[in-house]
């Protein structure tokens, strides 16, 4: 059994107003997307000044909300809404992640330009430049490969698809090394800036987007059941377009095509197009093509695991993790396979202990484009 713990506190001041007791609780992890959270609190509950909670403590936006495990910030985010069930005194309270707050947010108003820098470089001015939001403190770490992007005046495109974008790059080259490369897994985590007291969020990443091995292994019947295995040919694609953007005063609209060769020997031609409005540039859309082509090449093998209670930490299994897989499932038969997190969805049980849900997909798929 894990001992939980959730505090509600104000980003603004950073301040922690109350520890709250639950009497449901879950929450969770997406790859390139915020989380989710849902509380369920007793109507009336105290705060830390004995006062009970009044709307203003969960006015929606500036109410953070943090998850404690074992004595460590497992999960945070902002209360975006809640419900009352007057029936049972209760309320539920509703929160995602802090990369939600992000999709509020927007490309400067009058456009943005930004050639030739290194693609972490880019969050960090879109997230500093902000004095009025959250507070995120940026401790990203360069992946050295630069990236131009425009957005026009009045494009407004929200910060957390631009993020999004970027940490799913990973078609550029790097002129040194002649290697194709990029992308990173990112992450926005709680952090105690003063224990029990103040809380703040923390914006780090990967060096790259290579799935980082877990050291844990999901085994059929031993510590995890997996109830179904989906296998997706949709993506399928033996041709690929890209269409990008003008930058306002060209006449001719960049774009980019490829093929693959060896699956359109095997099957019917099928293509994908990809709308690139960030980018401007033909050859960036050649590296486009030439990625969606690779990870359009087979079919995409889902299978969602339930582990047993309290046998793994949350935090072990957060989307960018990889893990063994064996299935035993008499059709399939993944044996030791690998095979990497793109959710985790927890529910705590009332006793403390946690099952995590797993949603997994091949780590082959996140190999970078080979040279």
């Amino acid at each position: 059994m894990a001992t939980y713990r959730v505090y509600l506190y104000n980003l603004t001041t950073k301040a922690v107003f109350a520890e709250i007791p639950f009497s449901a609780l879950n929450y969770g992890y997406v790859m390139d997307e915020a989380g989710a959270a849902t509380v369920t609190i007793p109507i009336g509950v105290p705060k830390v000044d004995g006062n009970p909670l009044t709307p203003d403590d969960l006015f929606p936006v500036v109410t953070g909300v943090a998850i404690e495990r074992d004595g460590s910030l497992v999960w945070g985010g902002l209360l975006w809404a809640y419900r009352l069930n007057l029936t049972a005194r209760t309320i539920e309270i509703s929160a995602k992640g802090y990369l939600s707050y992000y999709a509020y947010r927007h490309t400067w108003e009058n456009g943005v330009n930004f050639a030739n820098i290194e693609q972490t470089e880019m969050i960090r001015r879109f997230v500093n430049n902000f004095t009025d939001g959250i507070g995120t403190v940026t401790e990203l770490t360069a992946t050295n490969m630069v990236r131009t992007r425009v957005w026009n005046k009045y494009e407004l495109k929200p910060l957390a698809d631009v993020f999004a974008d970027l940490a799913d790059d990973v078609t550029s080259l790097d002129v040194q090394t002649g290697v194709y490369g990029g992308g990173f897994f990112l992450y926005v985590e709680p952090f105690w800036i003063t224990a029990g007291k103040e809380i703040g969020n923390r914006m780090y990443n990967t060096p790259n987007r290579h799935p980082y091995d877990s050291g844990k292994s999901l085994q059929q019947g031993v510590n995890c059941e997996f109830g179904e295995i989906s296998v997706d040919g949709t993506e399928l694609a033996t041709n690929a377009f890209a269409v990008g953007a003008t930058d306002g005063t060209a006449t001719i609209t960049p774009f980019a095509l490829d093929s693959n060769p060896e699956l359109a020997a095997r099957i019917p031609h099928v293509n994908t197009v990809l709308s690139e409005t960030g980018i401007k540039q033909s050859t960036a859309l050649q590296y486009k093509v030439r990625s969606a082509l690779r990870y359009q090449s087979a079919p995409i093998t889902l299978p969602t695991a339930s582990t047993y209670p309290g046998l793994f930490s949350p935090t072990d299994l957060k989307p960018g993790n990889s893990v063994g897989v064996t299935t035993d499932d008499g059709f399939l038969n993944l044996v030791a396979e690998d095979y990497t997190v793109t959710e985790n969805a927890v529910t705590v049980a009332s006793d403390g202990s946690d099952r995590l849900t797993l949603s997994l997909v091949q780590t082959a798929l996140f190999k970078e484009t080979e040279n």
